[in-house]
């Protein structure tokens, strides 16, 4: 195999790799839009409320960093509370063992909230599929809907 054939190899590899990855993106993202949809909340890709910096320290995940809060279901819950339901993604472990992972996370607070008070975060089961893990949380912080 001459260097241009595998330079073109390589190429054609790495675009097809993108091009499933964002396919497998958008999917998901239709999945949640309709998961938001059904529960009457609101589904963004991004974070749109600056969760992160507010959960970062809360995670019940021993040695957490470098926490982003990315496809954000919220939406009421009663009349005077906002839950979140979103994926956590986060580093774990030591300098040389550094692993990037992610969990299903949910909490509520005040519409109006008034102070920086602290949050209860419930996680999913890691065993789940992020789809599975956002319905585990629905059924378990709204049991009747």
């Amino acid at each position: 195999m001459t260097p241009t054939q595998l330079l073109v190899l390589v190429v054609i590899i790495t675009v097809g790799v993108s091009v499933g990855t964002r396919m497998v993106e958008r999917r998901r993202r239709a999945i949640l839009r309709r998961l938001a949809a059904a529960w009457e909340m609101h589904y963004t890709p991004t974070d749109r409320f600056r969760l992160a910096p507010r959960v970062a320290s809360r995670l019940p995940i021993p040695g957490a960093a470098a926490v982003r809060v990315k496809d954000l279901i919220y939406g009421l819950e009663g009349a005077d509370q906002l839950r979140y339901i979103f994926v956590a993604e986060y580093t774990t472990g030591t300098i040389a063992a550094q692993h990037r992972r992610e969990s299903v996370v949910s909490f509520a607070e005040p519409r109006e909230r008034r102070d920086e008070s602290p949050v209860e975060l419930i996680v999913a089961p890691p065993r789940l599929s992020v789809i599975e893990q956002y319905e585990h949380l629905r059924k378990r912080v709204a049991p009747e809907g």
